[in-house]
């Protein structure tokens, strides 16, 4: 990405002298128009960024760093052409009291400290479909999208170690900040690849007892051990509003549970042209707490430099729930699974093109049904999904392109809890209401990107 830089002179806060800083301004954007879509019942159109969620037209961001490499800070502004201006990805200050040491205090989003395990190809760059088990951004390794304070070490050569301490304005019990501590490392062995491993405090979620409790009722369509309404995530039966004794309609988020997760990866680097990332995760929690709380993970992505025009890639996971929460086969499972395959090619200098292909085994678990977003007629089958797509380079910081995108059994493109194309019904969190949830949407996306 192509910079600008700017010397300024900038007065030392504690002290009566001047000192240079670097500042650089940036800017990566990308929008997709599709003038002509499909929800599988109506001809649709709109504009979307690839994850849904509106669509940024305008965007900057800033670094500055001392003339000595001592001290900076990133920060960053975009525009949604609808919803007006928003504050950017990063927003964070940083010092090094020694060249092994960082210390920063902000807004943080990956890839901030480069360990998070990427693996993106395909339609992650054009109208994102929603049957993958883990986004290719992390695929392998989370990122940190946390506020607070970050600590980075690099004591020995190929070390990196770091901690986000996530803390806000708002004043919490220091117990329940550190349980959602966030640390982890990065070791990488020259010639052969990067190790890495991290724990990742869940935000301390808290047990629900009463579902959505309200005064003297709440949603309940089951009852537990003891007679009492309760609420079962993985029970079709229609939730209604149910009296309770008013001891048993208990609010939420009455009792702290410690969750999280452990994280382990290895990118191998040591073969000429291939790319291998193979990672693992294991959740901190059980049943009781959330049915659809993660309990294991294991996903892997490889790509292949064939000829310098073409290079292969495929990826794919597997993901364990803590329980049956999700629908295949007319059964309630407690898993899913997921594998794509794709091929970028340079046809000639400037212009390239990209496809994929893409399934995945059923819905995403859910821990309440009116979330539940199974695909195919009775909501227990799977989801294909596909892309075509060609881009042109426009001068030296555009580029332009179109493609034809589809997926099957109304899963959505760019669907981000209601944002994109979904089928002509869209969802029903009913399993039992069939709709029309074999829908075949699709959409002919126009890409407009520029990067300075």
């Amino acid at each position: 990405m192509k910079k600008t830089l700017i010397a300024v002179a900038a007065a030392a806060a504690l002290t009566a002298t001047s000192a240079f800083a670097e500042i650089t301004f940036g800017a990566w954007l990308r929008v997709l128009a599709s003038p002509v879509a499909s929800t599988g019942e109506d001809i649709i159109a709109g504009v979307e960024n690839s994850w849904g969620w509106g669509a940024r037209t305008a965007r900057i961001n800033i670094n500055g760093t001392s003339e000595d490499g001592k001290a900076g800070f990133v920060m960053g502004v975009y525009n949604d052409f609808e919803s007006g201006l928003g504050q950017g990805d990063d927003a964070y200050l940083w010092v090094k009291p020694v060249d092994m040491v960082k210390i920063s205090v902000g807004k943080f989003d990956s890839p901030t400290n480069g360990l998070r395990g990427d693996f993106c190809y395909g339609s992650w760059n054009w109208l994102r479909p929603f049957n993958w088990g883990y986004d290719g951004e992390g695929l392998t390794f989370d990122g940190i999208w946390r506020s607070g304070m970050m600590l980075e070490a690099d004591p020995i050569e190929g070390l990196h170690a770091f901690a986000v301490i996530p803390m806000s304005s708002s004043y919490e019990k220091a117990e329940d900040v550190y349980k959602n501590i966030q640390a982890g490392f990065g070791y990488t062995i020259e010639g052969v690849g990067r190790f890495k491993a991290q724990y990742i405090g869940d935000y301390s979620q808290k047990k629900v007892k009463a579902a959505d409790g309200h005064s003297n009722y709440m949603w309940a369509n089951s009852t537990d051990d003891d007679g009492n309404p309760t609420f079962d995530a993985t029970k079709s039966k229609t939730p209604v509003w149910t009296s309770v004794d008013a001891t048993k309609a208990v609010a939420k988020n009455d009792d702290v549970m410690t969750t999280g997760q452990i994280g382990v990866a290895f990118d191998l680097t040591s073969v000429e042209n291939l790319y291998v990332t193979v990672g693992a995760r294991f959740g901190i929690a059980d049943k009781d707490y959330a049915p659809a709380y993660l309990k294991m993970a294991f996903t892997a992505g490889a790509s292949y430099q064939v000829s310098e025009q073409m290079k292969f890639s495929v990826d794919g996971g597997y993901l364990q729930y803590q329980d049956d929460c999700t629908y295949r086969n007319d059964e309630a499972v407690d898993n899913v699974f997921f594998v794509g395959a794709g091929v970028d090619y340079a046809i000639m200098d400037g212009l390239s093109l990209a496809a994929d292909v893409r399934y995945m085994s059923n819905g995403k678990g859910v821990n309440n049904i009116k979330d539940y977003k199974g695909y195919g007629k009775d909501k227990d089958e799977g989801a294909i999904s596909f892309l075509v797509g060609v881009n042109k380079s426009v001068g030296s910081n555009g580029s332009i392109g179109i493609g034809f995108q589809g997926a099957t059994n109304n899963c959505g493109l760019v669907t981000n809890d209601g944002s994109g194309i979904v089928g002509g019904k869209s969802y029903s969190w009913d399993k039992d209401d069939n709709g029309d949830n074999d829908n075949f949407v699709w959409a002919i996306p126009v890409s407009v990107s520029v990067w300075f």
